[in-house]
């Protein structure tokens, strides 16, 4: 018996072995060099074997989360492959984000240089900054979709990644190292869901929620550091622990890097700003201003309420993600992003962090916002059409209508349910049953939905995410004793420009459309606008000239500087008497069953 123990264990030893051998194998190495001065990302791979179905090596042209076309092979400087003898592979250049090598099994190092997206032009087919990839004199932010490539067949091996710094600056990321400094990755997958902010410059802070530890890597040229966003976040993220009932993820970290004027006039790209959702971080390009700093948490709370959907809850597509084309079969980002927005803001409803007043408000504003958008495409025509040149224009209602719709189906499931159950537990229930690493399947999943609640929600689903049936508000907010009003004079005689202002492909400031309260006709939708009152109009100066404005009466004149094709016009305009539309507010006479509902 001692003999036969000893052999098995050495079969186990040599097995095991073995094991670890195939296992180091099959590991991508890439060293990240920023010590050199050319402005550039200096990337080494060192690969494992490679076969004659791994020929095309490629950069990123969408990512998850990412809905524009980026296309970050245009960056490439210089794209070189060696044997083990150190000598060059033929390779050759086959479309914007593909290398094809001629001889890949006898690759062993592959090393090039990438530019970064922050320096682009932005006349054709801008990164925006949160999803880009800079090297700036503060501060370096690696979107890793944008500096990494992949090979097709290999996105599920194993990656280290090495980082060369000069000096020992702070590195923000989610991503975790091993003894050695070395940072260790799932997949591509996993590398690709995983920025890094870094530099000297940044501040940070932590903080626990509940079981999640919290950290925040700021940088700004303003008074803004890390222990003031998460001063900011704290009550957000008690909130979102509150609302989901236990702690789905161990570690979280929030990446933010605040621009002001210089950084515009530098870079153009910082015309756009927002945030892009990880699965366990998130990355923010805003405005440096600190008065703005109060309307972070709602960006934060949208970011953050990711770590249930899609890191949670996806489908299959999602899952095996393909970089080189957009996710046009996935059905469900409505789920993604509209539930996920309306999330965001029902928690804070329910931890008292606003009030019941202020989710009519929003529900009201969702309303208004979803009117400049094109209602013949529906919620899943948006998922399936969000890459098309006029599909991306609607992408913007899937947090408008998608919200909406969440909000919607909510009452309707808390109806069906006599208040038991309502879509955050059906919700987390969907959570439970799928989770991370079980998609659900593209093609199905209404009738999931459907099995785990009531037969009557297959019509919601067919009426009002398959197809663009407009809601009956009347009926829908009488439900839980609120009443929907149309349209009335504001009481405040609040003065109005009679227009909604949006960005367009560029980030400049264009008129998206005119509100019923204009009665001029010297304004028209798709104007691009330059100035107003002599101030140019861009993300940081947005919100202080609306403050002007509001500070005039109806009837006052102000000056607008247009663009119309191609010609430069200067307007006196006036401001108009402003209407509140589709609003909602709670009835005195409500019956005790609405009044049971609504709480």
């Amino acid at each position: 018996m001692k003999t036969k123990t000893k052999f098995l264990l050495l079969l186990f030893i040599i097995s095991s072995q073995i094991f670890s051998v195939f296992g180091q194998n099959e590991v991508f190495r890439y060293e990240l060099d920023l010590t050199k001065k050319n402005d550039a990302f200096n990337v080494t791979l060192q690969t494992p074997q490679l076969s004659s179905d791994d020929q095309v090596y490629s950069f990123v042209s969408y990512a998850p989360g990412e809905h524009q076309p980026l296309d970050f092979g245009r960056f490439i400087k210089m794209f070189k492959v060696y044997d083990k003898e150190g000598q060059e592979i033929i390779t050759s250049k086959i479309s914007t984000n593909e290398f094809k090598i001629l001889e890949p099994e006898k690759a062993v190092e592959i090393r090039y240089e990438i530019d970064d997206s922050f320096d682009m032009n932005t006349a054709y087919h801008p990164i925006y900054p949160m999803s880009g990839t800079g090297i700036t004199d503060h501060y370096t932010i690696v979107n890793t979709h944008g500096v990494f490539g992949y090979f097709k067949n290999l996105k599920n091996n194993p990656i280290e990644l090495k980082l060369k710094l000069e000096g020992e600056p702070k590195v923000g990321t989610a991503l975790n190292k091993n003894s050695s400094g070395i940072y260790e990755i799932d997949s591509y997958y996993h590398f690709t869901d995983s920025p890094l902010l870094i530099g000297d410059s940044l501040t940070y802070a932590s903080m626990m929620v509940d079981e999640i530890k919290v950290e925040a890597y700021v940088h700004s040229t303003q008074k803004i550091n890390a222990q003031m966003v998460l001063d900011q976040a704290a009550p957000i993220l008690n909130a979102a622990k509150a609302y989901i009932g236990y702690s789905p993820v161990e570690r979280y970290t929030f990446l933010m890097y605040f621009s002001d004027e210089k950084d515009l006039a530098k870079m153009p790209v910082f015309r756009f700003g927002g945030a892009l959702e990880h699965s366990l971080s998130s990355t923010y390009a805003l405005s440096a201003k600190p008065e703005h700093l109060p309307f972070l948490k709602d960006i934060i709370a949208h970011e953050f309420m990711h770590i249930l959907s899609p890191l949670h809850l996806h489908s299959n597509i999602l899952a095996n993600f393909d970089y080189s084309n957009p996710v046009s079969d996935d059905m469900h980002v409505w789920l993604y992003e509209g539930v996920t927005e309306w999330v965001s803001y029902i928690m804070q409803v329910k931890s008292g962090l606003v009030s019941p007043e202020d989710y009519l408000n929003y529900l009201s504003k969702k309303i208004n916002n979803s009117m400049n958008y094109d209602t013949d495409y529906s919620l899943t025509r948006i998922s399936r059409e969000w890459s098309t040149d006029e599909g991306n224009k609607q992408y913007g209602n899937i947090y408008q209508l998608g919200a909406l719709t969440a909000a919607m189906l909510d009452i309707r499931l808390l109806e069906l349910s006599n208040g038991e159950r309502g879509l955050r537990e059906v919700y987390l229930d969907l959570i439970k049953k799928f989770g991370k690493d079980n998609p659900f399947d593209n093609g199905t999943f209404f009738e999931i939905f459907v099995d785990m609640t009531y037969p009557e929600i297959k019509d919601f689903i067919d009426d009002h995410i398959i197809k663009n049936t407009p809601f009956d508000f009347k009926e829908e907010m009488k439900k839980i004793g609120v009443s929907y009003i149309e349209k009335q004079l504001n009481p405040d005689n609040i003065p109005t420009m009679g227009i909604n202002i949006g960005p367009d492909e560029n980030g400049k400031g264009i008129i998206v459309s005119l509100t019923d309260d204009y009665n001029g006709a010297l304004l028209k939708k798709g104007d691009r606008i330059s100035h107003v009152n002599d101030t140019e109009l861009n993300m940081h100066t947005y919100s202080k000239i609306m403050e002007d404005i509001k500070k005039l009466k109806v009837g006052d004149t102000y000056s607008i500087t247009i663009i119309r094709e191609g010609k430069e016009l200067q307007i006196t305009e006036k401001l108009y008497p402003k209407h509140d539309t589709h609003m909602l507010i709670f009835d005195a006479d409500a019956s005790d069953q609405e009044l049971d509902l609504r709480k």
